[in-house]
């Protein structure tokens, strides 16, 4: 899970505000941020290709219902945003596979025309019967992951992916918006808040 956080600085234009007023103002600036989050990773969602993935972290964005430490808070719960965001290594976890039981020893990193690519589902959703599920190997050596009544005829295999031992990803500042972004969005929806507030 990844948090943005806001927080209201003073200013001597503002005045002095109840405690309840200056959280209206955190509020609304998180709901600004949170909005501009969510229509970036559409926007995301549409220039990838993407059927499910960048949709399912879209509609993760939240402005979370308690401050922490004076701060509201924007959380995106989908699993994987911060990785792509900020780049890093990726190893196997070692947890049981959702194919095998076994230990989990590589990743499965997905064709870009596999099923589990197109469709954005898991191995497990995938629906294929376990014992049809084989790894050969490519002719450079690469273990790959296929499924097939046959393992040896390979034309009639479903090419599922490759398994490594590691998957690096590079940082992806694009993922979100910009900090001048997210904070021109914060003081808008702060001033908002203020406009309606001194407008009682």
């Amino acid at each position: 899970m990844m948090k943005l956080q806001v927080k209201l600085m003073g200013h001597a234009r503002i005045p002095t505000l109840s405690a309840e007023d200056e959280g209206a103002l955190r509020k609304s600036g998180a709901n600004r941020v949170a909005g501009s989050v969510r229509q970036h990773l559409l926007e995301l969602k549409a220039a990838t290709g993407s059927r499910k993935w960048w949709g399912k972290a879209a509609r993760s964005v939240q402005v979370a219902p308690e401050e922490e430490d004076g701060r509201a808070v924007v959380a995106i719960n989908h699993r994987g945003v911060h990785l792509h965001w900020k780049g890093g290594d990726v190893r196997p976890t070692g947890r049981p596979s959702e194919v095998t039981g076994k230990p989990t020893k590589s990743l499965l990193i997905p064709f870009p025309d596999s099923p589990l690519r197109q469709r954005g589902i898991s191995l497990a959703e995938l629906g294929v019967p376990k014992e049809s599920i084989h790894v050969i190997k490519s002719k450079k050596g690469c273990p790959i992951l296929v499924a097939g009544i046959e393992k040896k005829t390979r034309t009639n295999l479903i090419w599922l992916g490759k398994l490594v031992a590691c998957a690096h990803f590079e940082p992806r500042p694009e993922v979100l918006p910009s900090e001048e972004a997210l904070h021109a969005e914060a003081v808008e929806g702060a001033r908002q808040a203020l406009r309606a507030i001194l407008g009682k």
